[in-house]
């Protein structure tokens, strides 16, 4: 499930661009056929720039995301590989339709907060659920559990600008390579985020994801349910220069 852990950690960034440099800190975790996969985060944003580091299992990666030219450069620094991707040709597969107007989410507050640098998040009860497609058949992907969510931000000012620049959902499918086993999971977490964020900023995510439906591929997916865990633990307002958002000189570009 790493496409899983990218689209969540890269969709919960993504609205945060602003005219204000920004980083945050912290982990996500995947649960998937009981074997639990661990990374540290990091993301920067500045301008149309957003970097993805992550440390996993011993092995460092970075994303660079170029909102504005809506390319993404993927680097293995072991290996010190680039590969490049357009942020939109799934866009239109069949497997990627999906009816924002059949989205369901309820959002019911605990009355549990806790501070992130200046932002109050207060946790509430998740429940969404969403048509999607498994091939030939017709499913429901459902997320149950627990969200953080900080209100009436900066950030969340600022991000409905944002959203008015992008054209349409598929727009945050992001890389194609990694979203193209389950482009219509990719597809439905995007909207869910993007009902989300305008109830506030996402300060952690703890969900389950499973799907409902009478096939055989529902069945298939059903048993291989994902838990997915991510906490931002430190929020920091610093500048950050440009060069991080940068492919450093002598790395390979390779072909995927």
């Amino acid at each position: 499930m790493m496409n899983l852990r990218l689209i969540f950690l890269a969709l919960a960034a993504l609205p945060l661009v602003a005219s204000a440099d920004l980083t945050l800190t912290g982990r996500s975790t995947v649960m998937s056929m009981n074997m639990p996969s661990t990374s540290q985060e990091r993301v920067y944003l500045k301008k149309s720039w957003l970097r993805r580091d992550q440390l996993d299992r011993g092995k460092a990666y970075t994303y660079i995301y170029d909102l504005r030219g809506r390319e993404i450069n993927a680097l293995d620094h072991s290996q010190r590989q680039l590969q490049v991707y357009g942020m939109n040709p799934v866009a239109n597969t069949p497997e990627a339709r999906i009816s924002q107007k059949e989205l369901k989410l309820e959002l019911e507050p605990t009355g549990l907060r806790h501070q992130l640098g200046a932002w109050n998040c207060v946790e509430h009860k998740l429940d969404a659920s969403m048509p999607v497609e498994l091939g030939p058949e017709k499913a429901t992907l459902q997320l149950a559990g627990k969200v953080w969510l900080a209100k009436n931000t900066r950030e969340q000012k600022e991000l409905q600008v944002f959203f008015k620049t992008m054209d349409s959902p598929d727009f945050l499918i992001g890389i194609p390579a990694l979203a193209k086993t389950s482009p219509a999971q990719t597809r439905a977490v995007g909207e869910i985020l993007q009902r989300l964020f305008t109830h506030g900023m996402v300060c952690a995510i703890e969900v389950d994801l499973k799907y409902e439906g009478g096939g055989r591929m529902a069945e298939l997916a059903r048993r291989m349910g994902t838990r997915l865990n991510i906490v931002y633990e430190h929020a920091s307002g610093d500048p950050v220069p440009d060069a991080f958002f940068m492919v450093p000189p002598g790395y390979q570009r390779v072909s995927r």
